[in-house]
């Protein structure tokens, strides 16, 4: 109750006071509508079939481009926690707060609470963004049903959530740095290189973290057929999400903060 509520207010403060932080906020900020401006001002949704083969750009491509804000939020909430750690200010935070699991808790709602301010930011400007720059352009911005909304639900959901993986992997692997490369090497390298092995890469495709997430802020009815629809995927990354705090809490209980 209170004392939750104090936790995650003081792990607030602590990602607010850091130089770190904004610099992942802005970032992720102006890369997310720098891409969105582009590539809504320049792509062209009537080319000749031959460029493109069977798959042509469409309009509803471009709703998805606010989840580029994900790997900024696993980031920030993987510095939540290793922060500490690197700087040795987890011991006074455990002596402050003696129950590791309601600190790493409290670290956890910090990051959800992080996640959806980035995610409403980055997702919900960059769709509408993007419905107003083609609108101006004259191409049809008429999407299914709903489909703006969803896609802007889905994309902040997307977002909160890498921060609350984020969050687990920083308490799994407690080292800044390796956590951190560690995270991107998965995300940009073995799920890419995992793709390309017959039946193996439709599985990551489809279940891993990277295919979860990308999912969750499509919003499209027409999919690949190794895509998960946003429910299943949304179910999905918050059980990667539950398996890493809850690894991560299991350590935290048992590590020596102090090694």
């Amino acid at each position: 109750g209170a004392l939750m509520t104090r936790i995650v207010s003081s792990e607030l403060f602590k990602l607010r006071t850091t130089r770190t932080f904004y610099a992942l906020v802005f970032s992720a900020v102006g890369i997310v509508l720098l891409i969105t401006v582009a590539a809504a001002l320049a792509t062209d949704f009537t080319p000749d079939p031959g460029d493109f083969g069977d798959d042509p750009p469409r309009p509803e491509d471009l709703l998805g481009i606010g989840s580029f804000a994900q790997v900024f939020a696993l980031i920030i909430g993987i510095l939540a926690v290793t922060t500490e750690f690197r700087h040795g200010t987890i011991t006074s935070s455990v002596l402050a707060v003696p129950d590791r699991v309601r600190l790493t808790l409290g670290k956890f709602g910090a990051g959800l609470v992080v996640g959806l301010l980035l995610g409403v930011v980055c997702v919900g400007v960059s769709t509408l963004l993007v419905v107003a720059l083609l609108s101006a352009r004259g191409v049809s911005t008429d999407f299914a049903s709903g489909e703006v909304a969803y896609s802007i639900l889905g994309g902040v959901l997307g977002v909160v959530l890498y921060t609350g993986l984020g969050v687990g992997v920083g308490a799994v692997v407690r080292n800044q740095v390796g956590a951190i490369v560690g995270s991107l090497v998965w995300l940009f390298v073995l799920e890419s290189l995992l793709g390309i092995i017959p039946t193996v890469g439709d599985w990551v495709a489809e279940y891993g973290p990277g295919g979860a997430g990308s999912a969750l802020g499509d919003a499209s009815a027409e999919r690949g057929s190794h895509t998960l629809d946003q429910l299943p995927a949304g179910l999905l990354l918050l059980g990667y999400c539950l398996v890493f705090l809850l690894a991560g809490i299991h350590l935290m209980r048992r590590r020596d903060i102090s090694a």
